[in-house]
């Protein structure tokens, strides 16, 4: 196993202080900053999960959790890379590469975790058809921002998909949990990875590579506490006034509750929840382009 997880992503923006208070009222939270950098961390305990840089509006890249120092240093030889200390916070020992279409790749190994921030709320107690489970008491939220727990996935575009799922299988280890096909099922458009962790359970997908005419990033997503917090933060977001995209609704590919949003930069932002998990034991689907291709319920899709 070479990868625990995605842990961050890196972007480029021209307005800290508005994509800050964005991503705040969004549910991320402040961890440090300077005159032209912008770190923010989850409620999870990982070093931080969102970067900007003061510049052009631009997506840059991600970063990942190594498994192990061997692990480290496998993908220090693929990427002809050394191994050097990390000037993020937290630390820890790093490799930096890049994937055929230009986006900056960062391998951390042995970063100081954060202690987590108390997420608030109470496990919801569903009364519905399978049983009553609230008695007596009332299901009423507090109002406030969503409470991202952690970075889950990043969706790329890429102008050679087939050959940009090979590559990822390849230098990183990542398997398909399913792809989208064309016509046939050789005619792949998209794909749906996930980490190789053997038995242990992942999430559905902590990548998505999509067709497209040019590289690029259709959206970062982040998990919430549950489906209240979807709700709530919808909630504020709309409440202040930005730009929403698309939801509240549920995907078909990973079964997340989904919510989209976009930043001030034109980026766009999921909070999800309820995602499936996979294993070594999952097989791979292959499954025709088509209206599930999106979601299973909710609003219509609203384009590109």
């Amino acid at each position: 196993m070479l990868i625990d997880d995605i842990e961050y992503v890196i972007f480029s923006h021209p307005d800290l202080a508005q994509i800050r208070e964005f991503m705040i009222s969004y549910g991320l939270l402040d961890l440090e900053q300077t005159a032209d950098q912008l770190y923010l961390r989850s409620y999870g305990d990982a070093p931080f999960s969102y970067v900007t840089t003061k510049g052009d509006a631009a997506f840059l890249g991600m970063g990942f959790r190594v498994a192990s120092r061997e692990a480290l240093d496998l993908l220090s030889a693929r990427f002809n890379c050394p191994v050097s200390e990390s000037p993020r916070p937290g630390g820890g020992l790093y490799v930096v590469g890049s994937d055929p279409d230009g986006r900056q790749l960062e391998f951390v190994f042995g970063a100081k975790r954060l202690a987590p921030v108390p997420s608030n709320g109470f496990p919801i107690a569903w009364n519905d058809a399978h049983g009553k489970n609230r008695l007596g008491k009332f299901q009423r939220p507090a109002y406030g921002s969503s409470h991202i727990q952690r970075l889950g996935h990043v969706a790329l575009f890429t102008p050679a998909p087939q050959e940009r799922i090979a590559w990822y299988c390849e230098t990183l280890g990542m398997k398909p949990s399913e792809l989208i096909h064309k016509d046939s099922e050789s005619d792949v458009l998209a794909s749906f990875m996930h980490l190789d962790k053997g038995a242990a359970w992942t999430d559905h997908h902590t990548l998505a590579i999509v067709g497209a005419a040019a590289p690029g990033i259709d959206h970062i997503s982040f998990e919430c506490r549950d489906f209240d917090d979807i709700g709530m933060g919808y909630q504020v977001m709309s409440d202040k006034g930005y730009q929403h995209r698309w939801g509240i609704g549920r995907h078909f590919y990973g079964s997340q509750v989904f919510d989209y949003w976009t930043d001030p930069a034109g980026f766009h932002v999921e909070h999800f929840v309820d995602g499936d998990l996979v294993n070594s034991d999952t097989p791979t689907l292959n499954r025709p382009f088509g209206r599930e291709t999106l979601l299973q319920w909710g609003p219509a899709f609203p384009g590109l």
